[in-house]
This record gives structure tokens, sequence and C-alpha cells, in this order.
């Protein structure tokens, strides 16, 4: 990253305490960062003590006052696009009762003002980017985060058992046929909704369109016992509710197994795959998630308020699973808010979490599993200027 000697393009942003979240870096009292703006967008030339930065060029001084800052908040798991269904869903009486009284509220469009409304209720509480999983109304939703400016991957979800053939190699998500000129946005991803609801080999093609992209590969994975039932045995109450609605074909024939070892079949882990809530595991499928290098996205206020119960995060850490945080939707959740997400694994959760872990899940660790860590994760030099203000509940 270049920067230019002209100090009208610099800013000085002072604050109490810098949590940088570059590894094995103290936090930086009375900190302060030199911010320039670039054709880049606004980048850190220095950071450091602010007695050491005050003598730079720089045209103002911003002192947010007796407040600690760290690295802008990552949401690793959105659906933004259902956002006006806020308060309509049944909580609380697990997975298939949620589910079921989600499904008749898809077919309302989404609401240009909650979309707006909660993209300002992430940044307005620190949130600098999320990867978001896209339905049908992808393309309302990306012109909606590009009007607002907010950096996101647009992870368009395939869905549906239209197994691809030698014509269609890899049919089309919901999101690009209303909206084909998504594709072609460098923020674009292919994701996977879940087993239970798409094609296996769509699941593959997708991956592999990802993987040529380097680009990340989402896929909701062990959220409730039905998944894992399903997958086992092809019975169950959410088989029974798929099939209902004609999504599962009769003729599925169940794996015989579990969604991680499922995954594992169809080569759909890597480094670059994001497994989301990963509720449901034995020892066997951590093992197998470390030993492919997949990153989990835990979100436990979600699973909380469906009442599927917890990931074994401590597990995942023990095995070396990179963790992150993310919201899920409003349909599942109270507010996009990742510090009140924070606050539930270090409180209500009874986890063993201590709060340096938890920022990584915020920071750092999605930074890496979404591939954006040139940009977004820790604060540094030619790192995108992005902060967030440690609530007090933290410090």
């Amino acid at each position: 990253m270049e920067f230019s000697d002209d100090k009208t393009n610099n800013l000085l942003l002072r604050a109490a305490t810098i949590l940088t979240m570059v590894p094995g870096q103290k936090a930086i009292d009375n900190g302060a960062l030199l911010i320039q703006t670039t054709a880049n967008g606004d980048r850190i030339k220095a950071i450091g003590n602010y007695h050491s930065l005050q003598n730079e060029s720089y045209q103002k001084v911003v002192d947010l006052g007796a407040v600690t800052i760290a690295p802008g908040l990552i949401n690793a798991h959105t659906h933004l696009e259902i956002s006006h269904l806020a308060g309509k869903t049944i909580g609380g009486r697990g997975f298939v009762t949620w589910l079921k009284s989600l499904v008749p509220h898809l077919e309302e469009p989404p609401d240009d003002k909650a979309l707006a409304d909660a993209v300002n209720e992430m940044r307005s509480s620190g949130t600098v980017f999320a990867a978001d999983m896209a339905a049908r109304h992808a393309g309302q939703l990306a012109h909606s985060l590009q009007k607002q400016t907010f950096a996101h991957w647009l992870m368009a979800q395939h869905f549906g058992f239209a197994a691809p053939d030698s014509k269609t190699p890899l049919p089309l998500t919901s999101g690009e046929i209303s909206a084909p000129e998504i594709v072609d946005y460098d923020n674009f991803c292919r994701a996977g909704h879940a087993f239970y609801s798409t094609d296996a080999a769509t699941l593959q093609a997708a991956k592999k369109w990802d993987q040529q992209r380097l680009r990340p590969f989402a896929l909701h994975m062990a959220e409730s016992c039905g998944e894992s039932e399903l997958l086992l045995n092809g019975r169950g109450e959410l088989a029974d509710f798929f099939r209902d609605a004609g999504i599962l074909p009769l003729d599925f024939v169940a794996p015989g197994c579990s969604p991680v070892a499922y995954a594992e079949k169809l080569h759909l882990l890597d480094k670059m795959t994001l497994a989301i809530h990963c509720v449901k595991l034995d020892q066997s499928d951590i093992d197998t998630l470390a030993r492919h290098r997949v990153n989990v996205c835990l979100c436990p206020r979600s699973n909380s308020f469906i009442n599927v119960g917890r990931t074994p995060w401590e597990k995942l850490d023990k095995a070396g699973v990179n963790l992150c945080l993310g919201t899920d939707s409003l349909t599942s959740n109270y507010d996009l808010n990742l510090w009140h997400e924070l606050e539930f694994l270090l409180t209500e959760d009874k986890s063993a979490m201590d709060f340096p872990t938890g920022l990584k899940m915020l920071t750092i660790n999605p930074a890496q599993a979404l591939a954006i860590n040139t940009d977004y994760g820790t604060l540094e030099p030619g790192k995108i200027a992005a902060w967030s203000v440690v609530p007090e509940i933290f410090l």
C-alpha cells in the first residue's frame, strides 16, 4: 500500500486504548491511528502511542475519548433479506416448528426500510463486514447494501434437488434467476443451503465454482437433530416436512452418516469452507473439521431461540478449529449486534470463554475464514481503517 505525503488526506484518530488484534502485540494505551484517504478507501498509515504520532502530518485530530477500540467487527453469518420478518416466527419449540412458522412468510418481498435499519444496526454496533446468505431477493439485497456502502460477501444459496447435468452443470440460484447481474459482482459467492434442501451434486459444483475464484463457500451444517436423523436413515420430522413440501425427493437415499461425514465424502471441506451452526457434533466430526481446517460459525443466540442446543465450541477450539460468530437473521434472533452475541457466550451460555478469545471470533478469525484478512481483522498499517468501540461490560 502506497501512501501520499499530502497531509490534507490524513486524519489522526485518538483513543484511550487500542486493541490491534495483531498476534503478540499488546494493547496500546493512549493510542492513535494515522488514517489516510486513498484510492482504495481510508487506510491505516501508522499506529502507535499518540505522543509518537502527534508530530506526523495530518489535517485534524479526532479524539474518541476514554474508550477502547478494536478492529471493526465481522458478522460471519446473516440473512439480511428476511429482516422484515422479525417477530413473525415461533421460538423455543424446535427447528421444524420454527421453520413452519417462517416458510409462509418467505413470499413477502423484502422491505427496503427493514434492510436499511438492519444495516444501520450492525454499523452502529461496530460491524463493518457481513457474510450474508442471500436467497430469491439477492438482487434487491445487493442493491441496498451497495447503496449503503456496506462491505459484504453476497452468498447466494443453492436450494432444491434439481441435479446438475451435462447441459446445466450448475443450476442457477433463485437470486441470480431474478437478478442475473449479481454473478458478475466481485463479492458474489455460491453457497449451499443445507444437505436436506440442496442436491449433493449441486453443492459440489457450487463449491468448485468458489474454489476456482478463491472465494469462501458457506453451508448450514449439523444445526438440529432432525438433520442428523434425515441423513442417517431418511426419516424424522424434518424429513417429513421437506418431503411434504415437495423439496426432498421421495426417492432420496440417506447417506447413512453425520452431516460432517457426508460433507467430507462430497469433498466440500477445506480452509475456504464456512460450516454454520455445527450444533450436533461428535468427536469424530470435530476431528474431521479440524483435519480439513474448516471454519465454523457459531450462532448461539439463534440456536437458543429455536431451541436446538449449543455448539460444543470448547472441543472445537481445543481441536484447533477456527471459530467465528454470526447473528443469523432477525427471524431467530433479537438483534444483529455482535457484542450481544459475545455477551451471551460469556454469560448466559455458562461457557468458559474469556473476552480475548471471544474478540478473536469477531475480528481476526472471521477475516481469515472469509479470505478478507488483507483488509480486515486487525488494526495495522495498510488495513482498511475500520474500528469498533468495545462496550464497557467487557472491560
